[in-house]
């Protein structure tokens, strides 16, 4: 019986040991044999997969393109410096004292410049089990340090606290740069470039530039700040704090916009402080067509978008009724077709024979000639107009003048693109809903801007450079040229014209139309214009429109200045008021232009 046991202890022991040489070859076998190859379901070896397991990691740079204003100023993708919390170095319970106590000093001043408390600080700090980016009170993203903040918190050499750039989407602001877009969650498989970790969730543009130029703001990997931890989420004693990235010298790409930021913002102040709540102001270079400045309003955060809200959408692109801003295209058809003349005689009594059609509340504004007419924007001259053309002349001066059609830039096959459009939300606008038949009443109310009329805040700006260039319609330009990230020109973007087939007006025309412009500021509906910085030209507007059964006005005021030079184009569309209310748009005109009398030529 004694033997037996023996024999027993004896079996025991031998499959043991076979059962521990067993693990030991097959853990040798994947640690000299296995180790590089890809475990099933990830793109990892699997010493990979054993590194990243015990790595801790945070989001630096999605890798995502960047875009600028014409100065190269950031728009999205401003890169800044930041407070980086990782886990600090597994310690002993006397030595966690011991470092609380020296760091004292360290972590109120680090709580002073986060604008936090000392108690806090050390809260967020001692339960710290992932990486931290110290988030900013404003917006989704983390907070941002003034290069002195910065260099004093690297200073402090607090364990684990260190000061990293960041490469931050926008900036957690509300604005009117809905031509910017936003990202939302990329659906699977579009190719978007998670982390190593597979932690992260591609983003993807949904709208505005963000969307149209997908194909090259997509990155190609992160950038991440990581630091390997122990199976208690400590830092490894001796870990530093390690930043990978993708290594390409090409990318992220950088795209330059036409837009001036600075004015972009100004014009944002003066709109808000004006009292404007919706509508556009559009400012274009009159010798180029390019964009300097889109503001839309209500204005919008990218980091939360309301789909219900609709704040996102571009009312710069998207058509309205314009009122008698439109009477420039009925003027326009009037003497191309040789019909009227600038000195013919008109009577306006208030009243119009026919249509319902009055003016000027009825008053009338009694014996006028047509360059009158235009200044004090008279409805009976131009339905007399509209009695003696046809609704295709009138439909197609307006396609000569760009509008009722898409006019802003494009190119086919460039920069991989089949068409690149980068304003592709853009509205075509109607002129009529149909021609069939000519009906007079149609023709009448069309000629002064209502019934089917609508016009885009960036058309109407464009028409005023189209006649500052005699007739020729120019594509607006919002992107100007797309480099890599060394600097290297990938490409650049030209502007070009937009003619229609229907062809163009005179420059004889052109310049009748500029100069009764300059009317309507010095003898007309402008008249409050003329105490401006600069000398300016353009034409009033207000349309009467319907908004959920109750009467509402559109305001308008395009124009140009200085009259002399003129540098700038510029519209401005005050939506949805109240039929009393005084006219915003006129006013907002003047405050834009002197603004932009500030600006230094050619910069």
């Amino acid at each position: 019986m004694h033997n037996n046991v023996h024999r027993r202890i004896l079996g025991g022991l031998i499959i043991l040991c076979s059962v521990v040489a067993v693990l030991v070859l097959r853990l040798a076998w994947i640690q000299l044999f296995m180790k590089e190859q890809t475990v099933p379901g990830t793109n990892f070896t699997l010493a990979k997969m054993a590194e990243i397991q015990s790595e801790r990691e945070t989001v630096l740079d999605t890798g995502r393109g960047r875009l600028y204003d014409r100065k190269s100023e950031p728009l999205a993708g401003e890169t800044i410096w930041t407070a980086a919390f990782f886990p600090q170095e597994a310690k002993t319970r006397n030595t966690v004292t011991q470092v609380v106590y020296e760091e004292a000093e360290s972590m109120h001043r680090l709580a002073a410049i986060l604008g936090v408390s000392y108690e806090q600080l050390l809260n967020k700090r001692s339960s710290l089990k992932e990486p931290l980016l110290w988030p900013s009170s404003v917006g989704k993203g983390p907070l941002a340090l003034t290069s002195a903040q910065a260099e004093e918190v690297s200073a402090l050499g607090i364990d684990g606290v260190g000061v990293l750039p960041f490469a931050r989407r926008y900036d957690g602001n509300a604005t009117g740069r809905q031509w910017l877009g936003y990202l939302s969650e990329a659906v699977p498989n579009t190719g978007g470039k998670a982390s190593p970790s597979g932690l992260r969730i591609p983003m993807t543009g949904t709208d505005g530039l963000e969307k149209t130029l997908e194909p090259l703001l997509r990155g190609v990997g992160h950038t991440e700040a990581y630091a390997q931890v122990d199976a208690r989420g400590q830092r490894v004693p001796g870990s530093p704090i390690q930043v990978r990235a993708p290594g390409n010298p090409y990318y992220p790409l950088s795209l330059y916009t036409t837009i001036d930021k600075k004015l972009q913002e100004q014009i944002e102040e003066l709109a808000v402080k004006a009292g404007m709540k919706e509508g556009a102001v559009v400012v274009l270079d009159t010798g180029t067509g390019d964009i300097e400045a889109m503001v839309s309003l209500p204005f919008y955060d990218p980091e939360k978008i309301s789909p219900e809200g609709g704040e996102w959408n571009n009312r710069a692109l998207q058509a309205a009724v314009p009122g008698s801003i439109f009477k420039i295209v009925t003027a326009a058809a009037a003497l191309e077709a040789g019909v009227t003349s600038a000195d013919e005689l008109f009577y306006c009594s208030g009243q119009y024979e026919k249509y319902g059609l009055s003016c000027l509340k009825g008053k009338g504004h009694g014996p006028l000639t047509l360059a009158q007419g235009f200044a004090m924007s008279c409805n009976t001259v131009f339905a007399a107009l509209a009695e003696r053309l046809s609704g295709a002349q009138l439909q197609a001066t307006a396609l000569a003048l760009g509008l009722g059609r898409d006019i802003s830039w494009q190119a086919e096959n460039t920069l991989g693109f089949p068409v690149l459009k980068p304003l592709a939300g853009e509205q075509k606008g109607t002129i009529f809903t149909s021609l069939l038949p000519d009906d007079p009443g149609a023709r009448v109310q069309t000629a002064i801007g209502q019934r089917d009329v609508q016009v885009t805040p960036l058309q109407a700006a464009n028409l005023v450079v189209t006649l500052l260039h005699g007739g020729e319609v120019r594509a607006p330009r919002i992107l100007q040229r797309v480099t890599f990230a060394n600097g290297q020109k990938l490409e650049d973007l030209p502007g070009h014209l937009s003619p229609s087939t229907a062809g163009r007006i005179s420059e004889s025309t052109a310049r009748q139309l500029l100069s009764w412009m300059r009317k309507v500021v010095t003898d007309g509906t402008g008249t409050s214009l003329q105490s401006t910085k600069w000398p300016v030209a353009g034409k009033s507007g207000t349309a009467q429109i319907l908004v959920k059964g109750m009467p509402r006005n559109n305001q308008w005021f395009i124009g140009y200045g200085p009259v002399d030079h003129p540098r700038y184009a510029v519209s401005v569309a005050v939506q949805n008021v109240a039929p009393d209310s005084s006219h915003l748009a006129v006013k907002l005109f003047g405050q834009v232009l002197d603004l932009l009398s500030s600006v230094p030529s050619g910069a």
